[in-house]
């Protein structure tokens, strides 16, 4: 009888760490997206340095729902100094969002993901919430959180 209950238990356990692994795997590709990212920026602007032919992305966090839908603002950056790869918006998961509840949302990061010339060289990349940023930036986050710029150094 004893042996049994070992047996039950042991089976019990390995289920438990199965479904643990199987959430764990979910959840990291629900937060990681599709592209690659490569050195991922998180400043709120400045200087980035880069190598050639590096794979760089700039990140910034969003609400979505509330309006927060970030965009390359013209004039696009310099393709002889970087080519764009493309962007992507990755959810935060978090309980509310496991939850279901209805109108949570827990944000997330837009990843504006870019490539490095083979030669040196400088340009500017900006991102921008196009309609606060039209507004110019007259809501409570401030311009900061309107408008985003960065100055690229290929070398």
């Amino acid at each position: 009888m004893k042996k049994k209950w070992q047996r039950i238990l042991l089976v019990a356990v390995v289920l438990l760490a199965v479904a643990g692994a199987a959430g764990a795997v979910a959840i990291h590709k629900m937060t990681t997206g599709k592209l690659d990212h490569g050195t991922v920026f998180t400043a709120t602007s400045g200087e980035l340095a880069v190598k050639p032919g590096q794979l760089f992305s700039v990140e910034v966090s969003a609400h979505r729902e509330w309006g927060d839908i970030w965009t390359v603002a013209d004039p696009a950056p310099d393709p002889a100094v970087v080519q764009t790869v493309g962007d992507e918006f990755v959810r935060n998961v978090g309980l509310a969002n496991l939850g279901g509840a209805i109108g949570s949302d827990s944000g997330g990061h837009y990843y504006f993901v870019f490539r490095a010339a083979r030669n040196p060289g400088r340009t500017t990349v900006t991102v921008h919430v196009a309609y606060r940023d039209e507004l110019g930036g007259t809501f409570s986050g401030g311009p900061e959180q309107t408008k985003r710029q960065f100055t690229v150094n290929v070398g």
